[in-house]
């Protein structure tokens, strides 16, 4: 099909060059769409970055694996041929235990499911179980979080999972647990299966990226989509070569092949609209912008409050605008003269991904601190050691250890600058609990949170209304009340997390409507 339009006019303006914003404007500008996006930063990317942080060091800014990277988007937008390469795929979970009793998950072959039973009894024995029906589940509902089911409008929030299930045409029995995992906690799905509380701890990390804690109703969705993740085109956890800036760097070079023009230092001061209807941006210099349409990166609430006009968006539209995020997520960069001595591991065994949290209840203990905006008193992490994999992030023989901290207060009561001093002794002294003599290795130590950002203009944040993400079509989260105005960016996402998924779909929805005119 022919775009219509004169030679004056863009088709589409994208606002902000997040991992979405350059996806969509990739597969728009394939489709022959002319493509114009502005990004008010001097570099490209947003949240996927990678840092220099010390002499010599470069870390992962805010996301230390691609564990939710849209496949598809890989796939045919050609990353591979633009530089893209993962150094490492399918990094292995292991919980920290004391004294290097460690609770390290298998890959799904039956020698490595056989040493967990050996090593963990019964626990080990259910794992093989778990892995298996969380797998399954997370196949059921993959249409939902991948972009292929049809939007599930629904009256209701409460309502929108029995339409999602209806849509799936799952089975009755099949039906009643995906109805029930949206309303237990992931703490309850668990102890269905295990036991051991580290174990479980280890396990129920992998909500935190959704907003919810692990004894939170509802927290056992956000778990079966990890697996979803997991189980999609590209293998498991991954880690980047040159970090997430090489990510950015090949949707740079796709987007500018297939004819986007992508500007960097220029910002959008507002959006255009004309009888609730996109009729493109003016820029913060004065300059307007006419297009067809516009996907803008940012959140509904810096979206639809920050750059639609007060006089285009009704009383009833702001009122649903989701509150600001009262939590967020930080991260410590920590440069080493050697490889982090975690006990009871070889080496080789240092490309995984490290959970310290050996009770659920600390998630939950820090949420209720951080809601009140205090600092909590313990802890729960995430550590990689990027260097493992990529040696070029550090000189010979030194490493780059990564470690992101969920569950902190979006607005400190002690500040930013206090909090700084504290999350970096915090996470020092519990890694050293598991890794004696880390300390003494430590070279140089750079914490990145919402205040300083290192030059990232969005912070890694949570979600408000966890369950309703989760149980919305990516339809649901793209559209907005204007016509013409979509969602792109990491706010269209059923979870917090860099994907691509939201401007590959928010692309499709622009062709179709642009299709339909031309039909029309």
């Amino acid at each position: 099909m022919r775009w219509r339009g004169d030679t004056k006019k863009y088709n589409a303006v994208i606002i902000g060059a997040s991992i979405g914003g350059l996806v969509a404007a990739a597969y728009l500008a394939r489709a022959k769409a002319r493509v114009v996006l502005f990004e008010a930063g001097e570099q490209f990317g947003g949240a996927a970055r990678t840092h220099a942080f010390a002499p010599s060091f470069r870390g992962p800014l805010h996301v230390h694996t691609a564990f939710a990277l849209d496949g598809r988007a890989v796939r045919e937008l050609r990353l591979a041929a633009h530089g893209l390469d993962f150094a490492q795929t399918d990094m292995k979970l292991i919980g920290l235990g004391p004294a290097g009793k460690h609770v390290a998950f298998p890959d799904g072959s039956l020698r490595a499911r056989a040493a967990l039973a050996a090593s963990w009894g019964s626990d080990g024995l259910a794992y093989g179980a778990f892995h298996d029906e969380a797998t399954r589940l997370a196949r059921l509902l993959r249409p939902l979080w991948d972009g292929t089911l049809a939007d599930p409008a629904a009256p209701n929030t409460a309502e929108a999972m029995a339409v999602v299930i209806r849509r799936l045409r799952a089975e009755d029995s099949d039906a009643e647990r995906i109805e029930e995992l949206s309303r237990i906690s992931a703490t309850a799905f668990l102890d269905r299966w295990f036991d051991d509380g580290a174990l479980k701890a280890a396990l129920a990390f992998d909500v935190f990226p959704s907003g919810l804690s692990p004894h939170e109703p509802g927290s056992a969705l956000p778990l079966i989509w990890r697996y979803a993740q997991d189980g999609s085109s590209l293998p498991g956890a991954c880690q980047i070569r040159g970090g997430p800036s090489a990510l950015t760097a090949a949707l740079v070079a796709a987007a500018r092949e297939a004819g986007a023009e992508l500007h960097a230092g220029k910002s959008v001061g507002s959006i255009v609209v004309e009888k609730r209807r996109t009729a493109g941006v003016i820029l913060t210099d004065g300059e307007m912008i006419s297009a067809d349409c516009v996907l803008s990166s940012l959140d509904a609430r810096d979206t639809l409050l920050g750059l639609v006009p007060a006089s285009s968006g009704s009383f009833g539209l702001r009122m649903r605008i989701p509150p600001p995020k009262r939590l967020t997520c930080a991260q410590v960069l920590v440069a080493l003269s050697a490889p982090p001595p975690f006990a009871g591991l070889a080496p080789h065994e240092l490309g995984a991904r490290f959970v310290a949290m050996e009770r659920g209840e600390i998630a939950d203990e820090a949420k209720g601190v951080a809601l009140t905006g205090g600092f909590p008193g313990h802890i729960a992490l995430e550590a990689t050691v990027p260097t493992i994999a990529d040696s070029a992030l550090a000189p010979s023989g030194q490493h780059v250890l990564s470690a992101l901290v969920p569950y902190l207060p979006a607005q400190p009561n002690a500040g930013w600058a206090r909090v700084e001093k504290m999350l970096r002794r915090r996470v020092l002294e519990t890694l050293e609990d598991f890794a004696p003599g880390l300390r003494d290795r430590v070279i140089a130590c750079a914490v990145i949170t919402p205040e300083n950002g290192a030059g990232c203009r969005q912070a890694v944040s949570l979600f408000a209304s966890p369950g309703a993400r989760l149980s919305a079509s990516y339809e649901a989260r793209i559209r907005t009340p204007i016509t013409g105005l979509y969602l792109c960016g990491r706010a269209a996402e059923p979870v917090d997390a860099i994907s691509g998924r939201a401007g590959r779909v928010a692309a499709g929805l622009v062709f179709m409507g642009s299709r339909q005119g031309a039909s029309a």
